[in-house]
């Protein structure tokens, strides 16, 4: 054994340095081989580095095995080759595609004589690193730098995209989708066999001067119960997402139509981004900034969005149909002529239980908010800070969504210009925001709405995602201490502050406060009351005496909504909005398990309830009894009764503010 490391060891250093890639075993060491490229090098070559290879056609002729590495010269240009190699690696051993030498990175300059300047299919296993890619004809076609593809060959895995720039692309601009132009593609194509890219990571890469994506992924594998058009005919498959993506630390710039968007994605992490100028040349489609399109649990972080340009959409960034579970939280978003962000479902989809946290906006223009298409369900957008000072529709509520659609917490609107707008804004859900400066008609009602100064130490003067101080609470700030309590609030602020869950948080982007208040209670008025992600509901608008309550998907209707009313001893009582009713347990009963009912409010014992905070939410205990409101399910219509306590989501009530 130790002979045999021995002799593995001489073997490596007799290499000659640039030639070195560590490898992951000394297994692999020992079968790999390093190959280089060098497009003004003498022909003959035997691809060592004393005598290169000089066209990409040698490469594109073998296939590699695991372990290999392919190195082109620095300085080099390889002009209208496109470069195609076969094979795959093995877990541990990836294929590599680098560079060798000083100077600037290889060029590969595809000159618009091909479709792809770099290509794969049916591979895995790749590492792609330190290339030049460009690929401009004399009038715009079908091109790409990058183009990735499997096509009925199952999951593909592990794809390193990085350190490459990618630049001047004029591809299809009307073309979107699939077989579209972009800088880097990853497409799943077939019919036949469920296919997906897995473990894919496209990141510090510099994608300039290109059209239509800069960043782009797209699969045929994408019908779901929660997609209702999914625009590809017969030719689609069923959900099979791409998994374990991550898009980080990339410069994306001068971007034809949309920037970066991870479609049919499940869980993609898109962060550290910074996107600058996009829908630069868009003449027939809409486009946004930094978004997915039928995707589950996607996570938008630490990303900087500006530049975009308007006429359709142009904002940076997008809830768009078919997303579930999306999260954008702690980006900087600026200077966008169409706004800050697109809640947009599609006719018959599902685009539902979203978040939007802890980011900035800074002079986004347009609409702010543009809630055009079908109605998303459930966009919780809380702790954000916007600076107005162009003319903007605040928020643009196109298509009358309602406060099961979407619910403002917490947020600071910084009003700079008298031109701003609200379009039908009141049908929204609002709690604990700040409005302050320019008070434009249809500015929402709020039931704990703050006018005064948030003082805002220098709003108006951030740089960069960095550089945004100004967005800080000063001294004396109407910000403090006072926002809406929030189940699972993120565990840090835009700063990077601490944000706990049970306390009483700052309102905007900011957690300046560090001592922390517990929630005394909800608020009068009308709220939604849910738990489980079912609502207290009334069957079927009910108005007879004695119906007992049950959960349901929350909806909107006047039947899920209930006045809550703070009572001299402390304790809440709930009359429905829809009845005129009460939450009572029925006969005054003592018993576990006894119905909670509706009836005339009476103020009495077994209609009031003590509201005390657990656990992200309320318990709700009978003065009567000392038993808790209690969901039998988290199904529609299980029935409400109460019950000891209890761990466990069905004794843990959110309050919703509703217009």
């Amino acid at each position: 054994m130790r002979l045999r490391r021995l002799t593995l060891l001489l073997s490596v250093l007799s290499l000659p340095l640039t030639s070195v890639w560590a490898a992951p075993t000394a297994h692999a060491a020992a079968q790999s081989q390093t190959f280089h490229v060098d497009c003004g090098a003498a022909a003959g070559g035997d691809g060592s580095q004393a005598r290169p290879w000089n066209a990409l056609s040698t490469v594109n002729a073998r296939t590699f095995q695991p372990g290999d590495a392919i190195l082109l010269k620095r300085g080099s240009t390889c002009t209208g080759q496109q470069l195609f190699p076969k094979g795959s690696g093995a877990s541990g051993s990836p294929i590599r595609i680098g560079a060798y030498g000083s100077g600037a990175k290889p060029k590969l300059a595809g000159a618009g004589q091909v479709t792809d300047v770099v290509r794969l299919a049916d591979q895995e296993y790749w590492e792609i690193a330190d290339l030049d890619i460009s690929n401009k004809g004399n009038t715009a076609a079908t091109r790409r730098g990058v183009h990735i593809t499997r096509t009925d060959s199952g999951t593909g895995t592990y794809y390193r995209i990085r350190g490459l720039d990618v630049h001047d692309v004029n591809g299809n601009q009307t073309k979107k989708d699939d077989d579209a132009s972009a800088g880097i593609f990853f497409e799943v194509l077939g019919h036949t066999t469920p296919t997906r890219f897995d473990d894919v990571v496209v990141e510090n890469n510099t994608v300039r001067t290109v059209d239509r994506y800069g960043i782009h992924f797209w699969t045929r594998w994408m019908t779901r119960p929660e997609l209702n058009n999914p625009n590809c005919g017969t030719t689609c498959g069923t959900w099979t997402p791409q998994t374990r993506v991550v898009i980080r630390g990339n410069t994306v710039t001068d971007i034809g139509g949309d920037a970066i968007v991870p479609h049919h994605t499940e869980g993609a992490l898109v962060e550290h981004n910074r996107v600058d100028g996009f829908r630069e040349r868009e003449p027939a489609h809409c486009a946004a900034g930094v978004w997915g399109w039928n995707t589950n649990r996607a996570l938008y972080q630490f990303n900087e969005v500006s530049g975009g340009k308007s006429e359709c959409d142009g904002q940076g960034l997008d809830i768009d149909e078919a997303n579930i579970g999306t999260v954008y939280q702690y980006n900087y978003s600026h200077d966008n002529e169409g706004g800050f962000i697109l809640l947009c479902n599609g006719a018959g989809s599902t685009t539902a239980d979203n978040v939007v946290r802890y980011n900035i906006s800074q002079n986004d223009g347009g609409q702010l908010f543009d809630m055009v298409c079908a109605k998303t369900s459930n966009t919780q957008i809380y702790n954000n800070t916007f600076y107005l000072s162009r003319p903007v529709d605040i928020i643009n509520n196109a298509n009358g969504s309602g406060a099961a659609n979407a619910v403002f917490s917490n947020n600071i609107f910084h009003v700079a210009t008298s031109e701003a707008s609200y379009v039908n804004a009141g049908s929204l859900a609002f709690d604990s925001n700040v409005f302050y400066g320019d008070h434009p008609a249809g500015e929402p009602a709020d039931p704990n709405k703050v006018t005064a100064d948030p003082k805002l130490v220098a709003p108006g003067t951030a740089t960069s995602r960095a550089d945004a101080d100004g967005y800080r609470l000063g001294t004396g700030s109407s910000a403090l201490a006072n926002g809406r309590p929030l189940a699972a609030p993120g565990a840090r602020d835009y700063f990077g502050n601490p944000v706990t869950a049970g306390c009483v948080p700052d309102r905007g982007a900011h957690q300046s406060t560090t001592a922390c208040t517990a929630p005394t209670g909800p608020s009068n008025g009308v709220h939604q009351i849910s738990a489980g992600g079912q609502a207290i509901d009334v069957p079927a608008n009910s108005t007879e005496q004695g119906t007992q309550l049950h959960g349901w998907k929350w909806h909107g209707g006047n039947n899920q909504k209930w006045t809550v009313t703070r009572t001299a001893d402390g304790s809440y009582t709930l009359r429905n909005v829809h009845s005129g009713l009460c939450a009572d347990v029925r006969d005054n009963s003592k018993e576990a398990g006894a119905a909670v009912i509706q009836w005339p409010c009476s103020g009495a014992a077994n209609q009031r309830w003590t509201a005390t905070w657990k656990n992200g939410g309320y318990t709700l205990t009978s003065k009567s009894s000392g038993l808790l409101l209690t969901l039998a399910s988290g199904a529609d219509g299980g029935l409400i009764s109460q019950r000891p306590a209890a761990s466990g989501a069905i004794q843990t009530w959110a309050f919703v503010p509703q217009p």
